[in-house]
């Protein structure tokens, strides 16, 4: 039986701290923050935690222009979430779909704030106003654009590790408690924009007592401290002075077992510490993630029907047009009520059905499997895939 803890025990979500305009949320259950068990994309009907598909970027100015840059660069923050890669936005699909991403857009809202991207308040004593474009994406469309770029997806039942950190700043390691939220603000900051969160620990006389072994970044006797507030993935770090710069170590581990270590410099102490944030969402999501298979990309005939005003040709070619996955376009015959394409596709049928099932303008009529790719476009007769415009 676990010995009854006489030592109260305080745990702060530092996501809450980094986003403090953003209406507060109850954490997870522990059971379910720590469950570790890997996702697939959502099904539609599926409860969403709308966080992750929520994105924030500065607005530099109120132009439109500028307004569709900072929507697209709130959508590239989502993706970087929900697959857990850095990169994702280099992906070629979503290379093509980020100059669409107000097609994605739910709600949006914008909020100012004083301060700079620096973190400043004035500038030669004149206050620094800083406006936040805060983007809600419709998590059907986002779902499957990464189904369709062939991305992982890393679900919502993500842990929330516990942060044990140290930091000598000259004058002797000190472990950081849950009073000093805003020491730790940078790495809460990309945390939020990992889709991770992160505790603290309340600094008791007994944890104070392991900055020691913390400083060597030895897990397994921390491990026991972290089980006290029912969790099981930790996260050690210590900041410290390194010639002109700060260079913070990091281990993550979970219920025992090391996930990963690694190092940064830097010249800035609140880059160093963002570091934290990055290394633990990046070994997560390798353990947790998963990829959906996309299909064959190749070259399709289908033919498009329900098509009765001379709008509604206007509009499902415009439609497809929009569509990431779609890499060209031919129309073949055009009848009166409706149209033969050449699709080219970066994706199979069945995965270009998924992104059409997300939308509201045209449905698959026949299953995808029924239809064979042409993927040189060469072969003279592929057999037809067969869609309807939606009212």
């Amino acid at each position: 039986m676990r010995p009854r803890l006489h030592i109260r025990l305080f745990v702060v979500l530092l996501a809450l701290a980094a986003a403090p305009w953003v209406a507060a949320q109850s954490p997870a259950p522990v059971a379910a923050a720590e469950s570790g068990e890997p996702g697939l994309v959502a099904e539609a009907d599926t409860p969403r935690d709308m966080a992750l598909y929520t994105g924030e970027s500065e607005l530099l100015s109120q132009d439109a222009g500028e307004r569709r840059a900072a929507t697209a660069r709130a959508l590239a923050q989502v993706l970087v979430k929900l697959t857990g890669e850095p990169l994702a936005s280099a992906n070629p699909v979503v290379r093509r779909a980020l100059p669409k991403a107000a097609s994605f857009v739910m709600q949006e809202q914008t909020a100012d704030s004083v301060s700079d991207q620096q973190g400043n308040t004035a500038i030669g004593g004149a206050p620094v106003y800083k406006t936040t474009l805060r983007v809600q994406f419709d998590p059907n469309k986002v779902d499957a654009l990464i189904v369709g770029a062939g991305l992982p997806y890393w679900g919502p039942d993500r842990p929330s590790p516990i942060l044990w950190l140290a930091i000598d700043d000259g004058r002797g390691a000190r472990l950081v408690n849950a009073g000093q939220i805003n020491v730790v603000k940078p790495l809460a900051s990309r945390g939020t924009e990992r889709g991770l969160s992160f505790g603290l620990p309340t600094g008791s006389a007994v944890e104070q007592a392991a900055v020691d072994t913390l400083w060597a970044r030895n897990p397994g006797p921390i491990q026991a401290l972290t089980e006290r507030y029912g969790h099981q993935t930790q996260l050690l770090g210590r900041l410290y002075r390194e010639g002109q710069g700060w260079t913070a170590d990091w281990v993550l581990s979970s219920g025992g077992s090391e996930l990963s270590r690694w190092s940064f410099s830097d010249p800035s102490p609140q880059r160093a510490l963002a570091s934290g944030a990055d290394g633990a969402a990046d070994a997560i999501a390798r353990r947790d993630a998963t990829r959906a298979a996309v299909g064959e990309p190749g070259v399709h005939v289908v033919r498009i029907s329900g098509l009765r005003l001379a709008d509604d040709f206007t509009r499902a070619m415009g439609y497809l047009q929009t569509l990431p996955v779609v890499r060209e376009l031919t129309v073949l015959e055009a009848t009166p009520d409706s149209l033969q394409l050449r699709l080219d596709l970066a994706v199979g049928l069945s995965s270009f059905d998924g992104f059409l099932a997300a939308g509201d303008v045209l449905e698959a009529q026949a299953p995808a499997a029924t239809a064979s790719p042409d993927p040189a476009g060469l072969s003279g007769e592929p057999t037809e895939a067969r869609y309807r415009l939606r009212p």
